[in-house]
């Protein structure tokens, strides 16, 4: 009885560690599906089904002059930055007029806000901003450069 009871102290920790694996995996999958698919970036011209969300995702492009480059902020007003929902700004990333990345920033739910700051060591004549929204998808702006 002795042994057989040794035995199956192992086992059940291993049925439990089991069952805690599987509950992660089912969250994970859970949160997969909200990673739909999504053919081109949502703006406030076309914010695909989400309309009543757009002025909650739109990246505000701001900028000036330093030195031969360019300071360039980028915010996202009233955005809920929230581990609980969760519901959050997953990332920033600024391109030039081609399509190159100039720079990015990553954040994780329990930041303040999503705001970004790069320097920049050139000026491009365009900028675009992206965001990533863990719900409500990936938002762009545009700024057309013009400093005086």
């Amino acid at each position: 009885m002795k042994k057989l009871f040794l035995f199956l102290i192992p086992v059940a920790l291993i049925a439990a560690a089991l069952i805690l694996v599987s509950a992660g995996s089912v969250k994970a999958s859970a949160q997969t599906q909200k990673d739909y698919k999504q053919d081109k970036p949502y703006t406030r011209e076309n914010p695909g089904p989400w309309a009543g969300a757009a002025d909650k995702h739109i990246p505000q492009i701001t900028y000036e002059k330093m030195g031969a480059g360019l300071k360039v902020t980028v915010k996202v007003d009233d955005h809920p930055m929230d581990a609980q929902r969760p519901h959050y700004i997953m990332w920033i990333r600024i391109e030039d007029a081609r399509g190159k990345v100039l720079r990015k920033k990553d954040f994780v739910a329990t930041d303040p806000a999503p705001i970004a700051t790069f320097e920049l060591t050139s000026v491009p004549k365009k900028l675009k901003a992206f965001e990533r929204c863990n719900v409500h998808g990936i938002w762009m702006s545009e700024a057309n450069i013009e400093l005086k």
